[in-house]
């Protein structure tokens, strides 16, 4: 979108589907014991089953108003904004590396605005990645004229006298110029709304491996549900497209089977990527920085294998798909890491 390959994220065949489509208004509280959303517009919407997708809202720092130079990113709105602002600046700063700054940082220096990353952590995406993969972030991006501001903080956004963004002035007192700046520090779940629901909240809705939540006929999915995972033995909220694809296929089993089959539940190690300039960075199962890491060099390409005592985790790779996908089903039954190991260097 940013490198304006799209102007849109339509999708066709909408009118095709049986579906009453209520757009542009928001649901503002949940009456389980009457089964009806409450919206904006006056309406009070009934169900049978219900199943909540709220997703999330753009964290920003403290005490600053979005516009005149300041953006976040997560509307096709904000995209279309971001994209006609750095085309006209050329000069973009990002706030955050994790995966969303560093794939706006990318998309930038792809479309030859110069570009300034500053993050708190000592490197990019280290605090999903761990440290030996995200140096090779770090390296991905200085080596494509990114200027990288690592274990900076950000002191202030610094305006001009009619309010324009000129800069931001980090901890230590340099300032880096610029007159767009997006944060991209991640999200908040969007359940303030279901916060007198009786819907257990914690870090997002709480639910089971089927998406059922606390309250009975309420389901929930993606970027604000914290399933239970078997495979980490804790519920987790995994904001990545890919398994709220997943998380919908499995809802949809669960509401419409025979009550006397066995729940649908979701046993896949979730799966990710990030298209950063001519890499893509693939990962699949629970990556946990405090894991053991073993490094392999297959083809010229990195895979980093992920463990805890003996078992692997999870796995990323540097542009190799094949490897990275072959080790799924490993990751799904607990396998040992050096049966991956095996797997990958034979």
């Amino acid at each position: 979108m940013l490198r304006g390959e799209r102007d849109t994220t339509a999708f066709p065949d909408l009118d095709r589907l049986d579906v009453r489509w209520v757009l542009g208004t928001r649901a503002v509280s949940l009456d389980v014991g009457l089964n009806r959303v409450l919206a904006d517009d006056g309406q009070a919407y009934g169900y049978d089953v219900l199943v909540l997708a709220p997703g999330g809202r753009a964290r920003t720092l403290p005490g600053l108003e979005i516009g005149s130079g300041l953006h976040v990113l997560r509307t096709i709105d904000d995209a279309l904004s971001l994209r006609e602002s750095i085309r006209t600046s050329g000069r973009l700063i990002v706030i955050g590396a994790g995966f969303i700054g560093c794939e706006i940082a990318a998309s930038a220096r792809q479309i030859g605005s110069n570009v300034d990353l500053i993050e708190a952590l000592p490197a990019p995406i280290v605090r999903v990645l761990g440290p030996r993969a995200a140096s090779k972030v770090a390296d991905l991006h200085e080596a494509h004229g990114v200027r990288l501001h690592a274990g900076a903080a950000v002191a202030e956004i610094v305006r001009g006298p009619e309010g324009r963004v000129r800069g931001v002035r980090l901890g230590d007192g340099s300032l880096v110029d610029g007159n767009d700046v997006v944060v991209g520090i991640g999200i908040f779940p969007s359940v303030d709304w279901l916060a007198e629901s009786g819907v257990e909240l914690q870090d997002g809705i709480v639910c089971d491996s089927s998406g059922r939540t606390s309250v009975p006929n309420v389901f929930a999915l993606g970027d604000a549900a914290q399933w239970w995972h078997d495979l980490v033995g804790k519920h987790r909220r995994v904001e990545h497209w890919t398994t709220t694809a997943d998380q919908a296929a499995v809802v949809a089993a669960t509401i419409v089977q025979d009550q006397t089959e066995a729940p649908a539940e979701l046993h896949a190690a979730p799966y990710f990527w990030s298209d950063q300039y001519d890499v893509k960075i693939q990962g699949i199962g629970f990556i946990d920085p405090s894991d053991h890491v073993d490094e392999l060099s297959i083809r010229d390409r990195t895979v980093f294998l992920y463990s805890r005592d003996g078992v692997v985790r999870g796995v990323v790779g540097f542009s190799i798909p094949g490897a990275v996908m072959r080790t799924k089903p490993l990751i799904e039954r607990g396998a040992p890491v050096t049966e991956v190991f095996d797997l990958l260097t034979a």
